[in-house]
């Protein structure tokens, strides 16, 4: 499938995110015509891949800020909590490092028994992505 890169943005968890258009056809209801449409989404590196030839020259880029931006307080952190196992089904992955939030949707989809969080509105945040 090919789509148009309209920027690239470098996120806090350490990547970058591609806004891309991929054109499709939809059913307009009200005159039952069939329109172009360009639907518009972010994607990760792993979804999206450069075309041999096509420079990314002229696209849009925006890099974090270098500078001091203060405490994180206000910053996302994602980790994962070993809690006992319940029925004795010891399936919560070991260690408590930081983890970006890729990272924590890969452990929330294929651990056994995971949830995010709903003391810290980790529930509230990543529920609409899993």
């Amino acid at each position: 499938m090919r789509g148009l890169l309209y920027e690239r943005r470098q996120w806090q968890t350490g990547g970058w995110m591609y806004w891309v258009g991929i054109p499709m056809w939809v059913t307009d209801g009200p005159t039952e015509t069939v329109q172009p449409r360009v639907y518009r989404v972010w994607l990760t590196p792993a979804q999206v891949s450069r075309p041999e030839g096509v420079s990314y020259d002229d696209v849009p880029t925006h890099h974090l800020p270098r500078e001091d931006q203060g405490d994180d307080s206000g910053r996302w952190g994602w980790k994962v909590q070993r809690l006992p196992p319940r029925s004795g089904k010891p399936d919560a992955p070991a260690g408590n490092e930081e983890l970006d939030v890729l990272a924590v949707l890969e452990v929330l989809r294929t651990t056994a028994g995971a949830v995010p969080c709903k003391e810290c509105d980790a529930a509230v945040a990543l529920g609409p992505l899993l």
